[in-house]
């Protein structure tokens, strides 16, 4: 941290946020995909991941449902770390890779905000990864969950961002869980095919639902902000980047599904008071579906929008996004999330506006075999 002028860097991360003036976009890019013959297939699986249990066991080799007193979140704390620190544990913060401000989060393996709606938290033995099943009969069912406010997965999360908050002495910053938006917490407790069901079926009691797991992500986020120590009056976002003032992300993956009419008049809404009830907020999006781009573009909220790449899964490429990521940057910061060949990397700083602009090659999540 010696030799970084915190000040000045801190003044770029609130440059990315406001679309100020830069000359160079905030970068923390690491080739980690080289050039392939063309037609092999360029992307990774998802790869495996180990949640140590209380008892010092894989949590995710367990055949039963996983409740919160099987977590013991001592055992976790530099699990989810990114940018990854190579440096000694002992360096004065805070720690900085590159231009981002190193954090850490509770573990993203785990279906947060699911949980504490009620759904049963699931290992996939086959997959090594951390699923929730639906438990609602229909969207009119409110009334079966229990309140959030009190739910121990809740607990759990605060004793875990409490954890963390002591352990970093100012080292590395601490941000929000993985927290899934109102269309994918609505698909989790329903089931996608229910939920898009209930869009022709049961319209009113859909939107009640969407209102009720909006409030419950916007409790569950402030619970855990409420927690921080702030650095320099504001805080750091999951994406590594310091803000002057709250954050807060937000997504909508099972939009891929449906049309743009169709999320904006179930689901945006939902996305729009988060982001509301923040200083600054981030979407995320996959690369694969971006249709529903314009919606999103159409007023101030979200803040940013974060596209995770999918090339090689998906027909889009980093090239053929470029138009994608114009638009946006026109009206919006863009962060752009994934693996990339040199020569996407350039293709980036070439074609796009430094104004707004973040670019990740590295990967997010720190897998320990």
């Amino acid at each position: 941290m010696s030799d970084v002028d915190l000040k000045a860097l801190l003044k770029r991360h609130e440059a990315f946020w406001t679309r100020g003036s830069v000359d160079t976009p905030l970068l923390n890019v690491s080739v980690v995909d080289e050039e392939r013959p063309e037609g092999e297939e360029r992307f990774a699986p998802l790869t495996r991941v180990r949640v140590p249990a209380a008892d010092g066991s894989n949590l995710l080799t367990r055949e039963e449902p996983i409740s919160p007193d099987l977590i013991d979140p001592s055992l976790m704390l530099d699990l989810e770390e990114f940018p990854r620190w190579a440096g000694p544990e002992d360096a004065p913060g805070p720690w900085v890779v590159d231009d981002l401000l190193v954090r850490r989060v509770p573990i993203t393996a785990m279906v947060w905000v699911e949980s504490i709606l009620g759904c049963p938290v699931i290992p996939r033995l086959d997959t090594g990864s951390i699923y929730s099943a639906p438990w609602l009969d229909g969207p009119g069912d409110i009334d079966k969950i229990p309140p959030p406010e009190k739910s121990p997965w809740l607990d759990l999360l605060k004793r875990y961002t409490r954890l963390l908050v002591e352990n970093s002495r100012g080292r590395y910053q601490v941000s929000k869980c993985l927290m899934r938006g109102p269309v994918d917490l609505a698909s989790a407790l329903l089931g996608h095919s229910e939920m898009c069901l209930a869009m022709y079926d049961e319209p009113r009691a859909l939107k009640a639902l969407v209102e009720f797991v909006t409030e419950t992500f916007i409790m569950v986020a402030k619970a855990q902000h409420d927690l921080y120590v702030p650095l320099d009056g504001g805080h750091t976002h999951s994406l590594g980047v310091w803000a002057p003032g709250s954050t807060v992300s937000t997504q909508c993956d099972v939009v891929s599904s449906m049309s743009p009419e169709a999320y904006k008049e179930f689901f945006f809404p939902g996305d729009v008071e988060i982001s509301k009830a923040f200083d600054f907020s981030m979407v995320h999006l996959h690369s694969g579906y971006l249709h529903h781009i314009d919606v999103l573009l159409e007023e101030k909220y979200p803040t940013i929008i974060q596209v995770a790449l999918d090339t090689g899964s998906t027909p889009n490429t980093v090239h053929s996004l470029m138009p994608f990521f114009k638009k946006v940057l026109e009206e919006k910061p863009l962060a752009i999330c994934g693996p990339m060949t040199q020569a996407e990397v350039d293709e980036c700083l070439d074609q796009l506006p430094a104004r707004g602009l973040y670019i990740s090659s590295r990967s997010t999540r720190y897998d320990r075999d």
